[in-house]
């Protein structure tokens, strides 16, 4: 009671694929199976806007519609950030067979079998992983149906997203979930800096006079006050890489709606490509069950960096006082002041 006490306290104080292509080619429907998210062979829609893991990609026109039902509803971020997922989920009364997925006015669509189904109150709920491009810009549309099992497709269905800039460094680590949970993403340098909602990063100045700046760019939903974004962002630029290892961490701050699951994917890229860590898997991913608790602080990997080389700043060159913090936000400090009182009441 005292949590849900403080919490809404907080909330009264702010008014917030190396492609691996299977070629299943056939000459008649150009089918290829992608089994991961790097593809620069299937034109326009993959190179430019997204992919689906373990989807089948069509060339030509999205399938007509055979009947005037629709998907009855959709729950995806209309905010993207290019390299990360982008979850769509849809909850309906019918048996999904497949759905199709692709871009209004762009040619080629996805195929997806949907592999996992969450069947709650005469409602099953099916959940599309979207991974948005690393070229992606702009804006566009998102255009979804789905065939049913009874053979019929359904009317599409149109789903703006725009383009919401991050900061980019030679390590990036990107978290996305797939509804609006207070989901944060923590990283552990081997320096033994901890980079997170509370220690959110800054800016340096060398002695040039060069300013470089590093660190989390993008805090979702915090303290539940929703923005609907469902993404969080760490950078480090090249000169501040370190040699030694990096230990990656998802935590669920704050269910803020408990009677719904929540999927979760992370990814960690290294100048630019998807880094093989010593433990764990990258990209990585799970499911906060319904009702999950908070607090879990779950190690999802671990990876190490040996050639940082030259270009790393030298830190005994950088002048006292030339470091600047970016400045926490108010429910920042109420997040931290939270932790510290459930940490003293509940050991």
């Amino acid at each position: 009671m005292k949590k849900m006490f403080l919490r809404f306290t907080a909330i009264l104080s702010v008014v917030a694929l190396s492609v691996s292509l299977v070629s299943c080619l056939d000459s008649s429907d150009e089918t290829i199976i992608l089994e991961d998210n790097n593809n620069t062979t299937l034109g326009e829609l993959s190179k430019d806007y997204f992919t689906i893991e373990n989807a089948t990609y069509r060339s030509g026109s999205f399938p007509n519609s055979t009947t005037t039902e629709t998907i009855d509803n959709i729950d995806m971020s209309s905010q993207v950030m290019n390299g990360a997922m982008n979850y769509v989920s849809v909850k309906t009364r019918h048996t999904i067979e497949e759905f199709y997925a692709g871009i209004k006015g762009v040619s080629g669509y996805y195929e997806y079998k949907p592999t996992d189904v969450n069947t709650s109150g005469g409602y099953n709920t099916y959940v599309i992983p979207i991974m948005i491009s690393e070229t992606y810009k702009g804006n566009s549309t998102i255009i979804l149906s789905e065939k049913l099992n009874n053979g019929n497709v359904t009317t599409p269905v149109e789903k703006g997203i725009n383009y919401i800039e991050t900061q980019t460094g030679d390590i990036e680590v990107k978290l996305a979930f797939s509804n609006n949970k207070d989901i944060d993403l923590h990283l552990y340098t081997p320096s033994g800096e901890h980079i997170y909602y509370g220690n959110r990063g800054g800016t340096y100045t060398d002695e040039q006079g060069k300013q470089i700046s590093y660190g989390l760019d993008i805090d979702s939903n915090a303290g539940c006050s929703i923005d609907g974004i469902n993404k969080e962002n760490i950078y480090i630029p090249n000169e501040l890489v370190e040699n030694g290892t990096y230990t990656v961490v998802v935590d669920m701050f704050s269910n803020c709606n408990p009677s719904i699951a929540t999927n979760w994917s992370i990814i960690v890229r290294y100048k630019g490509t998807i880094i093989t860590p010593i433990t764990g898997v990258n990209p990585s991913s799970g499911v906060y069950a319904t009702y999950a608790s908070d607090g879990d602080m779950t190690n999802v990997m671990k990876f190490k960096i040996t050639d940082a080389g030259s270009n790393r700043v030298n830190q005994n060159r950088i002048q006292l006082g030339s470091f600047k913090a970016i400045p926490l936000s108010e429910m920042d400090e109420i997040k931290l002041i939270e932790k510290e009182y459930n940490k003293e009441f509940y050991k």
